[in-house]
């Protein structure tokens, strides 16, 4: 049996699929009825209702559990004590896989979130616990928060530069490795980053979109204080609101470097997806309306 946290997110929602299709039994931990249904309609096997900042409730989910697969909180403050809570309660349940949904470049400190996988990432492998590190670049899918404004005003808004490579990649691709990762053996000890082989600006990406629909799509650089005052204005804490804020100032001065799709690839047994094949997937599912 494996334990998913995080699950209800689009990152489990896609690995959830993965794992339901290969028959794997996947225990959830979920805050909520509507996530733990949303992940037993996908895959899940069992749903917990529970808070990962709680000690019983851990120790209810963990319960007979052979394997886990953590995606921590992004941008909370506490994201190294939830990792360093939840890998101490699977040590001591005696699990034979601990894996853990990083990120790529987790080494750029001034990335906050970044920063604090790293350290979760450093607390697993002294806990001793046969670990897999996962470390996904930018899913191509993160268009999707974008994509009703998109097809109705054909812009496409990021807060930092649109014109410096980022590297990315097909979430699709990664629930596949990740599911492989946790049904078969020998992928323990190692962590491996996951990107495609052509990093793109979201100048474009933009223009992959707009061949692919016909529509005229640009991208545009939004005002950081404009979206900062958004934030504060509905209530956002300050750690996150610092969190964005410092990744797109991080951005704008060196873009996300990277993007090799060998490893990838070799966990997959293919050549994983370029943005253009993720563009006529993403347009014949999200049609305009």
């Amino acid at each position: 049996m494996i334990l998913m946290t995080g699950a209800a997110g689009p990152t489990g929602l896609s690995i959830l699929r993965q794992l339901g299709a290969r028959g794997a039994n996947v225990r959830v931990l979920s805050r909520s009825e509507e996530g733990a249904e949303r992940c037993k309609v996908v895959g899940a096997t069992e749903a917990v209702l529970g808070d990962l900042r709680s000690a019983e409730d851990l120790k209810t989910a963990l319960a007979g559990i052979d394997k886990v697969y953590h995606i921590g909180p992004r941008f909370q403050g506490d994201e190294y004590e939830i990792g360093v809570r939840l890998i101490d309660a699977a040590k001591a349940e005696g699990v034979s896989q601990f894996a853990f949904h990083s990120l790529v470049h987790p080494q750029c400190s001034r990335l906050l979130h970044h920063w604090q996988k790293l350290r979760v990432e450093e607390y697993l492998i002294e806990s001793l616990v046969p670990y897999t590190i996962l470390s996904p670049t930018m899913y191509m899918q993160n268009i999707g928060l974008e994509w009703p404004t998109i097809l109705k005003t054909g812009i496409y808004r990021r807060f930092y530069s649109i014109n410096i490579p980022l590297s990315v990649v097909d979430l699709d691709d990664v629930g596949e490795a990740a599911a492989i990762m946790l049904t078969e053996e020998g992928w323990t000890g190692g962590s491996f980053e996951m990107c495609s082989s052509s990093p793109l600006s979201h100048a474009e990406m933009a223009k992959v979109f707009a061949d692919v629909t016909g529509r005229d799509i640009r991208a545009e650089q939004g005002d950081i204080d404009i979206w900062e005052a958004a934030a504060r204005k509905r209530g956002q804490d300050d750690y996150s609101i610092e969190g964005f804020v410092k990744m797109c100032a991080h951005y704008d001065a060196y873009g996300l470097p990277g993007g090799n799709g060998k490893v990838l690839g070799m966990i997959l047994g293919r050549i994983p997806n370029d943005y253009s094949a993720f563009a006529d997937k993403w347009a014949a599912a999200h049609p305009a309306t």
